[in-house]
């Protein structure tokens, strides 16, 4: 009963992290690695495990962000190549790991910095899609997301959307789609170096492994089509206040912030987002009622 239990889980665990990961490009392996940590499982064989569900669900959502036009291959192929160099070197970096984690509240602090300009951007409506599309950042930005997504089975998004929606001038849903789609690249090279470096002692956790791909892959397609259906005003600061979310808690979880400050600080940063959202609503609401405002020529 308890295994069909922490089975069941691990199918709604991998739905909710697609779900989430692949209408905003990034949440399943930190929503996925949380969930296996929280089992009690070790690091290694959990960021294993989370790479093999990717590699299931990011087929899925790939196939289905490619029907609906959300992948820019030239940015896919630029940030999923490196991504795998850094997917494998990352996986023989955990497999010998003694200290990897000591530069993790810089790295966290930066990227709350973009989150945050993302925002910014998105609310003041300067977002995306202006000037041609440039990608001369994405080979370093998949090379590093590649490292810690097999580092730590969560870093492959919360690294890549901020800097890449920030420096391509892609719209976001094509960012999302390109993200995704190029994690295949990286968690598949991840799950190689895996199972090359310590062949003998890791144990891939099949069962949940498996709930989680199947949930990953049944929300994949709905994930995929929520890309194209939120606005992109609405998309865009999103993705932000999640970048800001997931690195802020990385953050505190570094200096031992007691909880009720955590929480404090998850509920303010919620406050501001329901703000965001009702921005775009309210000016265009107030340019609409200043549009009908203007005074009318009378005919002659």
């Amino acid at each position: 009963m308890l295994f069909a239990t922490t089975i069941l889980s691990a199918v709604a665990a991998g739905f909710m992290a697609q779900l989430v990961d692949g209408s905003l490009g990034m949440g399943f392996g930190t929503i996925t690695m949380t969930f296996l940590l929280g089992l009690g499982i070790a690091p290694a064989v959990a960021s294993a495990s989370v790479n093999v569900a990717t590699i299931a669900t990011g087929a899925v959502s790939a196939v289905s962000h490619h029907r609906l036009q959300n992948v820019h291959w030239p940015t896919t192929l630029k940030l999923g190549i490196p991504g795998a160099v850094g997917g494998f070197a990352g996986a023989w970096a955990l497999a010998s790991l003694t200290r990897l984690d000591a530069a993790t509240p810089v790295t966290s602090a930066i990227l709350i910095a973009l989150g945050a300009v993302i925002v910014w951007r998105f609310v003041k409506g300067s977002g995306a899609g202006h000037g041609p599309i440039r990608s001369g950042f994405a080979m370093p930005t998949g090379l590093v997301g590649g490292f810690l997504a097999a580092v730590g089975g969560g870093g492959w998004g919360p690294v890549t959307m901020p800097i890449t929606l920030t420096t391509s001038r892609l719209e976001p849903h094509r960012v999302v789609g390109s993200v995704s789609t190029a994690q295949v690249f990286a968690s598949t090279a991840a799950v190689i170096g895996f199972w090359l470096a310590v062949p003998e002692t890791l144990t891939v956790l099949w069962p949940l492994v498996v709930g989680m791909a199947v949930g990953g892959m049944a929300a994949a397609p709905l994930a995929a089509w929520l890309t194209r259906k939120i606005p992109t005003a609405k998309l865009g600061s999103t993705i932000g206040m999640l970048v800001v979310a997931l690195n802020l808690r990385t953050l505190l979880g570094n200096f031992s912030v007691p909880w009720p400050v955590v929480t404090a600080l998850h509920l303010a940063l919620a406050a501001v987002w329901a703000l965001v959202l009702v921005g775009p609503r309210r000016r265009a609401a107030a340019e609409a009622e200043r549009v009908g405002a203007e005074p009318v020529e009378a005919e002659a």
